[in-house]
């Protein structure tokens, strides 16, 4: 039996391969350069104001330099310690130091400062939503909702909360009200797009290639329409967007990985799903998938002895590989 490669994890879906096209160039590196001297020159000319410690935490956040954030968000408090966004700054630090009952406690403490502002109560809402609170997080949904009807990510969190809950019905009517009210909001569009896939609906093409127009770089939108045209049967059409990918990233192993798999399975070209094969375990030599395929597609092409061998370096990387033990099983009985 054949292994394919899916992503219906609703958050993984968001990042996979986020790190894949991450290339910058000089402009985009010296941009957030002149923009903290830009913050640092203000802060010299007037050092109690909270709101320049504030932004260059929110700076120091979009950097990953949490240390240098909370340097900045505690210099803010001690300057005002009733201001609301340098709470929800701190929720943030929180968060990334894997202290979630401190997030909590600063997001109350924001919610308490500025209570009509819903953007502390949707930070809740996705705070219990990774803690997997679910009716919590639906409950700040409401009071984010209560305090701004139009409030698209409100219904993004409401949409992710069904998925976990596994409420289908209720998840794509939450991401159609957050895509009716942000029509560009990429996320929604995203998941409209894996949730009808699943479903074999054709309307996940409409979803998938919205998202592929409006964000022409975003790999995983071109990624998932390949997917549902591959497992519809449109393999042509899948491997045209599998090359794309390959044009911008030519090291994507999930791209080369889902090549050889069509090559194998689908088109039973071997030789070619062994390149393909090949160059995904180039990109990631741990790619355990990928080496079970190479096996296969040699066994397919009748090179046994090669194909054991690879059988058998599957099983040396994970000895309880059921696949690897049905494959050396098969081939020793053609002896």
């Amino acid at each position: 039996m054949y292994k394919s490669l899916t992503f219906l994890n609703l958050f993984f879906i968001l990042l996979f391969l986020s790190c894949e096209n991450n290339t910058k160039t000089t402009e985009k590196i010296s941009e957030p350069i002149g923009e903290l001297e830009h913050i640092n020159k203000r802060i010299k000319a007037d050092s109690t104001n909270t709101l320049l410690y504030n932004e260059r935490a929110s700076f120091f956040l979009e950097s990953n330099q949490i240390d240098k954030a909370l340097m900045d968000i505690n210099k803010a408090l001690q300057y005002d310690s009733k201001n609301a966004s340098v709470f929800l700054n701190l929720a943030e630090v929180y968060f990334a130091m894997g202290r979630p009952e401190n997030c909590s406690s600063a997001l109350l403490k924001a919610a308490d400062l500025d209570s009509e502002n819903p953007k502390p109560f949707l930070k809740l809402a996705e705070l219990n939503l990774v803690l997997e609170k679910f009716d919590m997080a639906l409950a700040y949904t409401d009071k984010s909702l209560d305090r701004s009807s139009f409030n698209p990510e409100a219904f993004y969190v409401r949409g992710a909360v069904f998925i976990a809950k596994q409420d289908t019905v209720s998840a794509l009517k939450n991401f159609k009200l957050a895509l009716d009210q942000k029509e560009d909001f990429f996320e929604p569009m995203m998941q409209l797009g894996v949730i009808y896939s699943q479903q074999r609906n054709h309307i996940a093409e409409q979803y998938l290639k919205k998202a592929i127009f409006t964000y022409p770089e975003a790999i995983q939108a071109r990624y998932q329409l390949a997917m549902y045209l591959q497992d519809n049967e449109n393999v042509a059409e899948a491997i045209l967007h599998y090359d794309t990918i390959l044009m911008t990233s030519p090291q994507n192993k999930f791209a080369l990985y889902n090549l050889g798999y069509v090559h194998l399975v689908y088109l039973e070209d071997f030789t070619t799903a062994v390149q393909y094969f090949d160059d995904a375990l180039v990109s990631d030599p741990n790619y355990l998938d990928a080496l079970y395929n190479k096996g296969r597609a040699l066994e397919e092409l009748g090179k046994f002895v090669v194909a054991k061998e690879v059988y058998n370096d599957v099983l040396r990387r994970s000895p309880s590989h059921d696949l690897a033990i049905q494959a050396l099983n098969r081939i020793d009985m053609r002896k």
